[in-house]
């Protein structure tokens, strides 16, 4: 397949890294020094846990021929962005998929209304930093990368889809509700990004912090039953189980993540670096939970936290 992935950071990195590894043609979208790294030091990414370090040549542009044609753009950018960027998907004749990749916010009904039939929705499965040339990155293993039409069918392009990131070693399912699956994603990362806004966004301090640390595991059990109870099935099962235990044993679950280098990699570098994106998913998600007619007290508290 002839891919386009449109956002250089962690996660457009390394799911570029991997297709390029698995044969596909790969072109990636970036600016400014994002772009002069890629072409004058190639996609370097770093494996936090093995420590392993990986360069490879990938062709990178500032911009799209009009003579190009793409089987698939992958759109890795922060929701923020998701406006400027739909002006380049449009500008684009080739018809090819466009799968948006990440936390779309409330923006899904405009994309789709505005790309038709191209569009798609998934959420990735890696987290990390970067550090000037260098993609600091880790999978997150407790979760598989996922896919989803938003009418929820399964067609043959989700599982061709599904197909072409499995052998790129992504562990890929298929969601019949991926605009649940996003949301109920959203009820635990939202509170965790605004515990973390508490305390400088400092991993290390939000664990030695009992108070702000039962406020957040809160707010999402809140998120969580409202979410059910308004129908949502698509809250991933591990995380169900956990908020489920008495709140001594989430906060020390939390306080044992936040006090390894999974607090910075998982949650700490994408809230210090996208808290625009964190106050959209919020918005979207009080939107939401508000449709279920279950009050969130904590959950509102918990994002009165300046940013």
């Amino acid at each position: 397949m002839r891919i386009l992935v449109l956002g250089a950071g962690v996660v457009g990195s390394v799911y570029a890294g991997r297709l390029l590894h698995a044969g596909h043609d790969v072109v990636l979208l970036a600016r400014g020094p994002r772009l002069a790294n890629l072409q004058t030091q190639g996609l370097i990414l770093e494996d936090a846990e093995s420590g392993k370090r990986t360069c490879l040549p990938v062709v990178s542009v500032s911009e799209i021929a009009p003579q190009d044609h793409f089987d698939l753009t992958l759109v890795t950018v922060r929701a923020e962005q998701l406006g400027s960027t739909l002006t380049v998907l449009t500008g684009m004749k080739d018809h090819g998929h466009v799968l948006f990749f990440g936390n779309t916010g409330n923006h899904r009904e405009e994309l789709t209304a505005a790309l038709g039939d191209r569009a798609l929705f998934g959420s990735p499965a890696v987290a990390g930093t970067r550090d000037g040339p260098v993609i600091r990155y880790v999978r997150i293993r407790q979760q598989k990368t996922v896919l989803g039409e938003p009418d929820g069918t399964t067609t043959s392009r989700v599982r061709h889809l599904q197909g072409v990131l499995a052998a790129a070693g992504f562990p890929t399912r298929i969601s019949a509700d991926i605009e649940g699956w996003l949301v109920g994603h959203a009820a635990f990362v939202v509170p965790i990004a605004f515990a973390l806004y508490r305390v400088d966004v400092d991993a290390a301090r939000l664990a030695a912090d009992p108070a702000t640390m039962r406020l957040m595991v809160g707010a999402t059990r809140e998120a969580f039953t409202s979410l059910r109870a308004g129908g949502n099935g698509e809250i991933p099962q591990n995380l169900l189980l956990l908020y489920r235990l008495p709140m001594v044993f989430v906060i020390a679950y939390w306080r044992r993540v936040l006090l390894s280098p999974r607090g910075e990699l998982w949650f700490g570098g994408h809230s210090r670096a996208a808290p625009q994106e964190m106050r959209t998913l919020a918005q979207g998600l009080l939107e939401e939970l508000r449709r279920t007619g279950r009050p969130t007290p904590e959950l509102e508290r918990l994002l009165t936290t300046p940013i």
